[in-house]
């Protein structure tokens, strides 16, 4: 039987979407997974701080009635870059991947509400992509290379010259379109066991996406 449970994006942008929509069809073996894109949705532009304002709305929480798991994106960079102010605010120098993994989640539980949160965790999902989702694409492009598809920084700057040289586009100016044929690869499952544990934030999202569903 085909895995029919519904699941709905909060994230970034469409460019994260697709990703993320991609990896779920792949680990769950059902290219026609209902997924609702909640935030940003497809006439919208999308944002980091659009993430956490949503993630304390009570149009995300009244999503919850409708949907059977929720997954929550954002990337890291945007913190180093000193965009935030004081109510977004995430010390995170000098921590691991893994520890800033952990102070995104306490700030989304934060926001969310600890009391809605822990009524609902079995249902959400958390995506933190350190420092940006484009580093999920490394695996594909360096799979015995494994200091550069361990990367977390500049992964942009890395990928472009290998997607000019072997796809014929760069992902520089964000096209849905690059976006969604390099996520392909994550349309089998295998293909995510085999990338998934090369990047340590793609392998902590893929272990609780496991885990939950």
């Amino acid at each position: 039987m085909a895995f029919d449970k519904e699941f709905s994006i909060v994230s970034e942008g469409v460019t994260d979407q697709v990703v993320l929509e991609n990896i779920l069809f792949g680990w769950t073996g059902n290219k026609d997974l209902v997924i609702n894109r909640l935030q940003p949705k497809d006439d919208e532009s999308g944002n980091w701080d659009k993430v956490f304002k949503y993630c304390r709305s009570e149009e995300f929480k009244g999503a919850f009635a409708f949907n059977d798991f929720m997954i929550i994106q954002i990337d890291t960079d945007f913190m180093a870059r000193g965009e935030v102010s004081e109510e977004f605010l995430i010390d995170i120098n000098g921590l691991s991947t893994e520890e800033k993994i952990i102070a995104f989640r306490n700030k989304f539980i934060e926001l969310i509400g600890e009391e809605f949160y822990n009524a609902y965790e079995s249902q959400v999902i958390f995506a933190i992509s350190v420092e940006e989702i484009e580093c999920w694409f490394l695996p594909i492009y360096f799979p015995t290379k494994k200091k550069k598809a361990a990367k977390t920084v500049n992964c942009i700057g890395t990928l472009n010259p290998e997607l000019s040289k072997k796809e014929g586009f760069t992902i520089s100016s964000k096209e849905y379109g690059y976006y969604e044929r390099i996520a392909k690869n994550f349309r089998k499952k295998k293909n995510i066991q085999k990338y998934a544990p090369l990047n340590e934030s793609f392998d902590i999202f893929i272990r609780e996406l496991a885990a939950k569903i």
